[in-house]
């Protein structure tokens, strides 16, 4: 691909959030979170087990204000996290991130004592309070607490958890964050940093992408005495914590993520069974990606590349943009439109300068309820599918801004979802307009390498986290151990589909070492499925499904997973049926690539 330079590539504008990290706001809302913590302090001396109908005022207020500070703590951290996203050595966005971890923290403790109270509240009394409209919006938040009751520590080792994360737990993640951002791979004898080097992975050209893999690789092998202490403290407070939560019932690290996912154990059992039955499906993909490449099979470092069309386009951002807006527009014109908002008023951040961390994400700041985004640009048709993916997610919490802040929080599983169907939006324009079979090939490439991702390398994910968890309970588990791990979750899902597994994605793939969330995996192989469903009632249901599909996005805080799937598809999750059906969706889409990949070589 041509090296050219892209004038339209957007940075974020958040001047109206803060004008700087010396912005004086920034001080001042610091000390109005501490005087309403301080409030709050105040408040819950005066609460007293068990709770009665008395002290409903209180708990009220004190619901209030813990929203109201953990609204400006979070646009306070969602600020730093900008700034250090895009350059990891910014020490002010670090010392601001720390003090919002500290906030957290504190407001935590003092909370602990209302969501006790509130907890261990009998039915009666419960019902009663949730009778007050400012405290009904919390209800399924707070029905989610009260089914792990018997999980709850006592109010003094709650505080306690809470006051040694900021320097414990979450400690870790930021020395990986730093760590990431510091690491230079060679690649063509030239030096470059990680995010640079990931997007080469992308590449066209083979011996790129080999040079890009093995750099990467030879950083991380560098660094992966750093990288295992990482992932072996996260994954050791897990445990830990979850053996203090073990008094009164034995806790699985499943039962956990489920319970945060919004799903039943049952469901994910049954979505990794049913996938694990059907990964042919996958392996079909890879071959027929391995034909088009001139292999007999592809590399671990093979599997991101973008489809070498005789003359290799550059998109402009602007180009990609507005590709993504025009598909969005055929399904819901404000979509679209919000996709050319979000570029103008400065919402989106992809330059690939710098110290950059990899990756890209949505976020949004909580007090005005403005999404942002966050990519590295690369020019390619692998680019505008990641801007696609963040710019659904974008939407999804751009059409919740309305809800209470409790209601419009929503688990992994189903915040895929709308960033899934809209990369699936992209996709099908893309592949309607094509005017060619190379054209019509290059989109189900696409299709092919998210098939991969989705049924493979995702699952593969899970089972390396799910054997880490069991082994870290056991003891500390060395570099060398991981790597076998890794290497035996990807052969029990890739089989011999690759030339090789890769050794280090343990550390390479961040989402395994973050902090406050575990089983970063399986929520994007249930959002894909399940987006597929959504999506095949779009044209079942026709112009009615626009509103319909908005109103399933804002359900996604206040329901679980197998409540939303009731009320909006009439399905059940937890048998094999639902997934089949979205997997017989994904064997349609390899054999429209693998016919394409027949005509091409024949």
């Amino acid at each position: 691909m041509t090296t050219v330079t892209d004038t339209t590539i957007p940075s974020w504008n958040n001047t109206h959030i803060y004008t700087g990290f010396d912005d004086p706001a920034i001080e001042a809302d610091i000390k109005t979170a501490q005087a309403d913590t301080a409030e709050l302090a105040s408040i819950t001396k005066t609460l007293s087990s068990p709770l009665t109908s008395d002290q409903f005022d209180a708990i009220e207020q004190c619901i209030l204000i813990c929203d109201r500070v953990v609204k400006s703590i979070f646009t306070m951290g969602f600020f730093a996290m900008s700034g250090s996203s895009v350059d990891i050595t910014n020490k002010d966005a670090a010392k601001l991130d720390a003090k919002t971890d500290t906030l957290k923290a504190e407001i935590d403790q003092v909370y602990a004592i209302v969501m006790q109270l509130v907890i261990e509240a009998d039915t009666e009394t419960y019902d009663a309070l949730m009778t007050r409209e400012q405290v009904a919006v919390y209800r399924f938040a707070l029905d989610r607490r009260r089914i792990m009751g018997e999980q709850r520590l006592p109010v003094a080792a709650e505080e306690a958890l809470s006051a040694v994360q900021p320097v414990g737990l979450s400690g870790w993640q930021k020395l990986y964050s730093d760590l990431a951002g510091s690491l230079k791979c060679v690649v063509n004898g030239k030096e470059v940093g990680l995010a640079a080097a990931n997007n080469l992975l992308d590449n066209p050209d083979a011996h790129i992408r080999l040079e890009a893999w093995q750099g990467i690789q030879k950083a991380w092998k560098e660094n992966e005495i750093t990288a295992a202490a990482i992932i072996n403290a996260i994954n050791g407070w897990r445990h830990q914590e979850n053996k203090l939560r073990s008094t009164k019932k034995p806790i699985h690290f499943l039962d956990v993520t489920c319970h945060r996912q919004q799903i039943e154990r049952k469901t994910l059992t049954t979505l990794m069974d049913t996938v694990y039955e059907k990964r042919d499906i996958a392996y079909r993909a890879l071959n027929g990606m391995a034909k088009v490449l001139g292999v007999e099979k592809l590399g671990p470092q093979d599997c991101r590349a973008v489809y070498a069309l005789p003359e290799q386009r550059y998109y402009s951002f602007e180009e990609g943009l507005e590709l993504v807006a025009c598909a969005f527009d055929r399904f819901d014109p404000e979509m679209g439109e919000f996709v050319r908002m979000m570029y103008r008023k400065g919402w989106i951040e992809a330059g690939a300068e710098g110290n950059r961390r990899s990756g890209a994400y949505c976020g949004k700041f909580q007090r005005v309820n403005e999404p942002r985004v966050f990519m590295t640009w690369g020019g390619s048709l692998t680019s505008i599918i990641t801007l696609a993916h963040e710019l659904g997610h974008a939407w999804h919490n751009w059409v919740m801004r309305d809800l209470p802040r409790i209601q419009a929080s929503y688990p992994f599983t189903l915040g895929e979802t709308a960033s899934i169907f809209a990369e699936t939006l992209v996709r099908d324009a893309l592949f309607t307009e094509a005017d060619n079979d190379e054209a019509r090939l290059s989109i189900a490439w696409e299709d092919a390498g998210r098939i991969e991702a989705f049924l493979l390398n995702i699952p593969s994910r899970f089972e390396f986290e799910k054997g880490l968890a069991e082994q870290r309970q056991q003891s500390y588990v060395p570099a060398s151990e991981l790597c076998e791990l890794m290497e035996q979750s990807w052969r029990k899902w890739y089989q011999n589909s690759l030339t090789g597994y890769d050794s280090m994605y343990w550390a390479a793939k961040i989402h395994f070492s973050l902090a406050n969330v575990s089983f970063y995996n399986y929520p994007y192989l249930f959002g894909y499925l399940f987006s597929l469903g959504v999506y095949a009632q779009k044209d079942k249901q026709g112009d009615s499904f626009r509103m319909a599909y908005r109103e399933l996005l804002r359900d996604t805080g206040r329901m679980t997973a197998e409540e939303l799937v009731e009320k909006h598809l009439g399905k059940d999750i937890r048998k094999p049926e639902f997934w089949l059906d979205s997997l017989e969706i994904v064997e349609g889409l390899v054999s429209r690539f693998e016919g394409l990949v027949d005509k091409q070589s024949s």
